[in-house]
C-alpha cells in the first residue's frame, strides 16, 4: 500500500505509540484523522502534523464516531485500532468497574468501530488492530488485560479470513512492553517498568516497523522477536515454559 494521500483513522493518537504512529504516517504522506479522549494533547499532536482530529471517548457508542467521520470526511483507506489500557493487579483485587471498562476499551470498542467502519473502507483498504504479546504469552497480575488482547488477536485472525474475498486486509500488531505512559496507569507501583527497563521497545522504532508492515501488507508485527519466540514455544510446551520462565512471568 502506498500511503500517500491515503485517509487513515488512528485511535489513541494523543500519546505513546499512537502519537509515534501519527508522526510516522504523516512522514509517509498519509491524510490523518486522529482520535483520542484528551483534547489538549490531541490538539497539540494534530496541529503539529497539520492533521484532522476528533475528540471522542471510545468507551461510549463508537458508531457515533463513525457517523462523524462519514459526515465530515467520507470514505477512508485505513483504520488503526490503537486505543487501549491495562491495569496490573491480581484478579481478586481488580474491581468489576475496571474489568468492564477494560473490556469495553480493549475489545468491544475496536470491534464495534471496525464493524461500523466497514461501509467507509475503500477497496484495498486495511484494518490494523494493536493487540499485545500478552494475548499470546499470559502472565500473572494481568489476567483481564491478557484476556482482552487475546480476544482482539483472535478477532483479527477470523476477520482477516472473512474480509479477504472483499479485498480488505487485516493486520495485527503484537508488541511487548513499550516505553510509554502506559505504565503510569497500568502499574502504580512502577515495579514492572523498572524490572523490564532493559527490554522495553522504543515507540518511535516500533512505529517505523508498523508503517513498513502496512506498506508491505504483512499479516502480523511481533516485537521483540525473542518474546514472539517464547510465545510460540508456550503454545507448544506451556508447562515447560512456565517452569523455566518463572522469573520472567513474575516481573509484575
Amino acid at each position: 500500500m502506498n500511503l500517500i494521500n491515503k485517509t487513515v483513522v488512528l485511535t489513541g493518537a494523543s500519546s505513546g505509540l499512537g502519537e509515534a504512529l501519527a508522526r510516522e504516517l504523516n512522514r509517509h504522506g498519509a491524510l490523518l484523522i486522529l482520535v483520542a479522549r484528551r483534547e489538549d494533547r490531541l490538539r497539540q499532536v494534530a496541529e503539529h502534523l497539520h492533521a484532522e482530529y476528533l475528540v471522542y471517548d471510545l468507551e461510549h457508542s463508537p458508531e457515533r464516531l463513525v457517523d462523524q467521520i462519514e459526515e465530515q470526511y467520507g470514505m477512508i483507506d485505513v483504520l488503526i485500532n490503537n486505543a487501549g489500557f491495562g491495569e496490573f493487579s491480581f484478579l481478586e483485587d481488580t474491581t468489576i468497574e475496571t474489568i468492564e471498562s477494560m473490556n469495553r476499551v480493549n475489545v468491544l470498542s475496536p470491534i464495534r468501530l471496525t464493524k461500523a467502519c466497514l461501509r467507509l473502507l475503500r477497496p484495498k483498504g486495511m484494518i490494523i488492530n494493536v493487540a499485545s504479546q500478552a494475548g499470546k504469552l499470559p502472565t500473572p497480575k494481568s489476567t483481564i488485560y491478557c484476556m482482552t488482547k487475546a480476544a482482539l488477536y483472535q478477532f483479527s485472525n477470523a476477520l482477516r479470513l472473512e474480509l479477504k474475498p472483499k479485498g480488505i486486509h487485516v493486520m495485527t500488531v503484537n508488541p511487548g512492553p513499550i516505553a510509554t505512559e502506559f505504565f503510569i496507569r497500568a502499574d502504580l507501583s512502577r515495579k514492572y517498568e523498572k524490572n523490564v527497563a532493559n527490554i522495553v521497545l522504543s515507540k518511535d522504532k516500533l512505529a517505523q516497523t508498523i508503517v513498513r508492515a502496512i506498506i508491505k501488507e504483512k499479516r502480523e508485527v511481533n516485537a521483540p522477536f525473542w518474546m514472539e519466540g517464547s510465545a510460540k514455544a508456550y503454545a507448544v510446551f506451556p508447562r515447560v515454559i512456565e517452569w523455566f520462565g518463572k522469573s520472567g512471568f513474575d516481573k509484575k
